[in-house]
């Protein structure tokens, strides 16, 4: 996201929810601290996690699984099966990955993509272990002042309202009362105070004028992170 806020790549994709960990609540704070950029289109992946390990590794072998803390929830049956293993949180599943690879050890895995395990020359120690095989992530694709690919009704908007009674119910009766329709509410601690919290919405059945004329209704601090 630093990249496309700098100006030096055009688009970043940024997970926000998986079907087996639910929202990606990180990512949603990453939306509001860079108001420059915009949603500009949503991808849904299928999502198959894999055990790896070094070329010359077992599975019998296994001590430490490193991964993505988002992957390492959606591989929980893996984990009751083998107690004994212990989680390492790192960044990203392609550099869980690449540590294996460069330690040489082969007591510790990750949980990364096939693709990840060629790329680094691993070797997939078990396939398809997420807890579901229906497992997918979905992806905000964000451009610095981007305008949407194409039409499909949805937008993403950040509330933060006063604390006090009816506030949240008073703004979802906002868009009630539009038509519009609320997909999903993430809620987040504001910076602004301690323990007040902000509001991500995301609706569909709306188009820019309605839209806007729920957020003036609304009131407060609102923002329109994209809509697509």
């Amino acid at each position: 996201m630093i990249g496309v806020d700098r100006g030096d790549v055009d688009y970043a994709l940024l997970p926000v929810e998986n079907s087996i960990y639910g929202a990606i609540a990180r990512s949603y704070d990453l939306l509001w601290d860079y108001p420059a950029l915009r949603i500009v289109d949503e991808i849904v992946f299928a999502v198959v996690q894999n055990l790896i390990g070094t070329p010359d590794a077992t599975l019998a072998d296994v001590a430490e699984v490193r991964s993505h803390p988002v992957a390492l929830e959606q591989v929980r049956r893996l984990f009751e099966a083998h107690p004994e293993w212990r989680r390492t949180v790192v960044d990203d599943t392609a550099a869980a990955v690449a540590q294996v690879i460069a330690a040489g050890d082969k007591t510790v895995a990750a949980i990364a993509s096939a693709f990840a395990a060629q790329h680094y020359g691993a070797q997939i120690l078990r396939a398809a272990v997420q807890d579901d095989a229906d497992n997918f992530t979905r992806f905000y694709l964000l451009q610095r002042h981007g305008v949407a690919r194409r039409a499909l009704g949805r937008a993403c908007v950040a509330l933060e309202l006063p604390n006090e009674p009816g506030s949240l119910r008073d703004a979802l009766s906002a868009f009630a009362d539009r038509q519009i329709n609320l997909r999903s509410l993430v809620s987040r601690p504001s910076r602004a105070r301690a323990f007040s919290y902000r509001f991500h919405c995301e609706v569909d059945r709306v188009d820019a004028d309605r839209l806007r004329a729920a957020l003036a209704a609304i009131g407060g601090d609102t923002r329109i992170l994209g809509i697509y």
